[in-house]
């Protein structure tokens, strides 16, 4: 802030006094308009770090969803093949078949920690209308996959320790002499993780459809939801 300093001598005339008072006066406005210039300047270049951190994590978001889709097509394509099993024992009443061999690869599911923080701490008010309301999107996707990712998990949960009441050999599970009401179990557990495995997938998807939309430059909320449904796996569209 400029100081300004009271005169070194008393004004003798009213134009020395009003010389006096423009002088403080300017330097007021002086002073407050390089405070303001100052202030623009650091919202700007908070602005920008923000700007390429949310880039960054877009880019992440993108990566991280990407790997969840396609350990969530490797774990659909196993439950559709075990149900179609469990189906030939349960209506057609041959014995469960051995189940097929399950190597799934390690993925870390999406989410958005920078844009939350940013948010706590009211860095966002620097964006753009478009930039909030792209963001808060991709937010809400998050959201649905971590809920549904836990519901996702605890389908398969159910289904494991299920299978673990019966006897168990190089990581097999030894149905021959499962009754046929367990074997019915069996079926809905398995139907059950198949539908929570879907609905996971096509949250992850409109993330995926979101989060491209986004990296190429485009902000507009209606080209964004059109990205989701195009990339969703069915014509589900939750909005």
């Amino acid at each position: 802030m400029l100081d300004v300093h009271p005169p070194h001598h008393a004004a003798s005339t009213w134009r020395d006094f009003f010389i006096h008072i423009a002088t403080i006066v300017v330097g007021l406005l002086i002073a407050v308009g390089l405070e303001q210039t100052v202030e623009r300047i650091h919202h700007s270049h908070e602005r920008s770090e923000l700007r390429e951190t949310l880039h960054r994590e877009s880019e992440q978001i993108l990566k991280d969803a990407r790997d969840t889709a396609a350990a969530l097509n490797y774990h659909q394509d196993w439950l559709t093949h075990r149900i179609d099993q469990a189906k030939a024992a349960v209506w057609q009443h041959q014995p469960l078949a051995e189940q097929p061999a399950y190597a799934i690869a390690v993925f870390d599911y999406p989410d958005d920690p920078l844009w939350r923080s940013a948010k706590i701490s009211g860095l966002v008010e620097r964006l753009s209308s478009d930039e909030l309301n792209a963001y808060s999107e991709v937010e809400l996707l998050s959201n649905k996959v971590d809920i549904f990712y836990d519901a996702w998990r605890a389908a398969e949960s159910k289904r494991l320790q299920f299978e673990q009441m019966y006897p168990h050999s190089a990581d097999k599970t030894d149905f021959t002499k499962a009754p046929a009401e367990d074997l019915r179990t069996y079926l809905s557990l398995l139907t059950a993780e198949a539908e929570a495995t879907r609905t996971l997938r096509e949250w992850d998807h409109n993330l995926v459809g979101a989060e491209q939309t986004i990296l190429s430059g485009n902000l507009r909320l209606e080209d964004i939801f059109a990205a989701e449904k195009a990339a969703a796996p069915s014509s589900a569209t939750q909005h």
